[in-house]
C-alpha cells in the first residue's frame, strides 16, 4: 500500500494564522523525511475551516523544503479559477518540484464559496467541463490557445511554463458519482475519494468505480484510486480518541455548516458524522492495520490520511505521523 497525508490549515478561535501555516508545512515536511509518498493540499475559501486559499502556493514553498514527496492539490476548484493561468501556475510548480506534482481537480461543494466569489453552484458542472478542456488543450498543444466559450475567452494565448511532466501531471478528481466515474474512465484519471464515510459507503463507490472500467471493457486499476481517512495513531485505541476525537467532530461539523445554502441548494455533504469513530484511523496501531487491510480488500491500495483537524496541537500530529510510519507503514507496504 501507498500512504500520504491530506492536508489543510485550519484558524480555530484563538489561533494565530501564520502559525497554523507554518504548522501544516512542518507536518509536510516531516511527511517528506519519513517516507510518506505524498502531500495533498486542500484550497478553501472565507472561512476558518481553511486559510489556505492558494494551495499551489503552498505547494511551491513545500517543494523547496522537500526532496522525494509526490506534492498535490486536494483539490483545485476548477469552477473558480481562470484556467488558463491555472494551467500556467500548475506548471510553474511542476517544473520547480522537479516534476513532483499531482493535479486534484474537483466541481466544487462550498455554497459560501462559490456565492463569495460571485458564482452560482448551479453552474458548477459547465464551468468544470470548460476549465479541464482548456487547460487539457494548453498543455496538449503547442499552438497558441484561441478559445471562446461561455464562461472564458482567450485570443492567440501562449501559456507559460508548460509542465515538465508529459503530456501533464497525473490528474486526480475528487467525485462519487457515476458521471465522475465514468470521465475519470474515460480520461485516464485517478479517483479521489472522501474521508469520514463508513466502509460500506467505501465498498459501494468501488463498485461504481470498478462498474465504470466495465463499461468501457476496460480492466480496473487500483492505482487509479485514493481514499482520503482521518487518521490520528495514538498509544492505545482509547488515547488516540481522547486526543483526536473531539478535534475531528469539530472540524467535520464546521466542514457541514460552512457548506449550507440559505436556498438548499447546497452540494450534498458525503461526511457521515454519525459514524466517524467507526470511519476515522483514530485508534492505536494495531487497530490501523486492521482498518487499513479492510480498505486493501475493496482494491485500495492508497490512502491520504487527514491529522492537521484543527483542535489538535502540533506536536500531537507530528507524533502520530511518526508513530505511523514506524509502527503501521512497514507492515503494509
Amino acid at each position: 500500500m501507498r500512504f500520504g497525508i491530506f492536508q489543510s490549515a485550519q484558524w480555530p478561535e484563538g489561533t494565530d494564522q501564520q502559525v497554523r501555516l507554518h504548522d501544516a508545512v512542518a507536518q509536510s515536511v516531516l511527511a517528506d523525511e519519513l517516507g510518506y509518498e505524498s502531500v495533498f493540499m486542500t484550497e478553501h475559501h472565507f472561512s476558518r475551516h481553511g486559510i489556505v486559499p492558494d494551495n499551489l502556493s503552498m505547494l511551491a514553498y513545500i517543494a523547496a523544503q522537500t526532496k522525494q514527496v509526490r506534492l498535490g492539490t486536494a483539490v483545485s476548484v476548477l469552477p473558480l479559477h481562470d484556467p488558463v493561468r491555472l494551467a500556467e501556475s500548475v506548471a510553474l510548480v511542476d517544473q520547480l518540484s522537479g516534476g513532483r506534482f499531482e493535479f486534484g481537480i474537483g466541481r466544487g461543494y462550498q455554497w459560501g464559496e462559490f456565492d463569495g466569489f460571485g458564482k452560482s453552484l448551479d453552474d458548477r458542472v459547465e464551468r468544470f467541463d470548460e476549465a479541464i478542456d482548456v487547460i487539457l488543450r494548453t498543455w496538449k498543444s503547442d499552438d497558441p490557445l484561441t478559445h471562446a466559450g461561455k464562461y472564458w475567452q482567450y485570443r492567440n494565448a501562449r501559456p507559460q511554463p508548460q509542465p515538465s511532466q508529459k503530456p501533464h501531471p497525473p490528474i486526480w478528481m475528487a467525485t462519487v458519482s457515476d458521471d465522475g466515474f465514468d470521465l475519470c474512465v474515460e480520461h485516464g484519471w485517478g479517483v479521489m475519494l472522501p474521508q469520514a464515510v463508513p466502509i460500506e459507503t467505501v465498498a459501494h463507490w468501488v463498485t461504481g468505480y470498478r462498474a465504470a472500467f466495465e463499461r468501457r471493457g476496460k480492466p480496473f486499476d487500483p492505482e487509479k484510486l485514493i481514499l482520503a481517512r482521518g487518521m490520528h495513531l495514538g498509544v492505545d485505541d482509547a488515547s488516540a480518541w481522547d486526543e483526536a476525537g473531539p478535534a475531528y467532530e469539530e472540524f467535520l461539523a464546521l466542514a457541514r455548516k460552512v457548506a449550507e445554502s440559505p436556498t438548499g441548494n447546497a452540494s450534498p455533504m458525503p461526511f457521515d458524522s454519525s459514524a466517524i469513530r467507526a470511519s476515522a484511523m483514530i485508534c492505536g496501531s494495531e487497530t490501523c492495520i486492521e482498518k487499513l487491510q479492510e480498505v486493501r480488500d475493496l482494491g485500495i491500495e492508497y490512502v491520504i490520511f487527514f491529522s492537521n483537524m484543527g483542535g489538535l496541537a502540533h506536536s500531537l500530529i507530528m507524533e502520530s505521523l511518526n508513530r505511523f510510519a514506524t509502527s503501521v507503514m512497514p507492515q503494509l507496504r
